[in-house]
């Protein structure tokens, strides 16, 4: 009797074996954003993906987030330690860019249209923001890298939209 529980165990594990595999699941693919991707039209987290940004801040950042809100796009990057922004305004104007200057704020002179830079928090929590108009868009960059690689970042993404 053993035998032949061991003989049908054995036909059912070789019919499971070689019967068809259902289907996966259908997924749509993400595409990766990668320092090599081609940056998008205009400003949005395509020109700013978590490589472009990371390397430049001196960061490890993976993955980020797009949120889109009338003529603002703010980046949101996942990484060690704290959060990391990049947004993007369209439309911008010199009055526009002067009301969103925070009271504290320094500004930049001799970077791009109009510049500045605010520090917030203490020495080990410290959190950096630059913004910049060129033109009609603001680039705005809050990160705890400093103010020149933010400096530098906000040059390499008014190059690339």
């Amino acid at each position: 009797m053993r035998i032949t529980l061991l003989a049908a165990a054995a036909v059912f594990l070789l019919a499971a074996c070689t019967s068809t595999p259902e289907a996966a699941p259908q997924q749509t693919p993400t595409t990766p954003t990668t320092a090599d991707q081609t940056p998008g039209n205009g400003p949005n987290c395509a020109n700013a993906n978590s490589s472009v940004v990371g390397k430049a801040l001196g960061l490890r950042l993976q993955g980020q987030q797009e949120s889109v809100e009338k003529t603002v796009t703010t980046c949101t990057y996942v990484g060690s330690g704290m959060p990391v922004e990049v947004r993007f305004t369209t439309n911008a104007t010199a009055a526009s860019f002067a009301k969103s200057k925070p009271e504290k704020a320094k500004a930049i002179t001799g970077f791009q249209d109009e510049a500045y830079e605010v520090t917030a928090g203490g020495a080990e929590t410290a959190q950096h923001t630059v913004a910049a108009r060129k033109g009609k868009t603001q680039i705005e960059v809050m990160s705890p890298a400093g103010v020149e690689p933010a400096k530098k970042l906000i040059t390499d993404l008014f190059g690339r939209i």
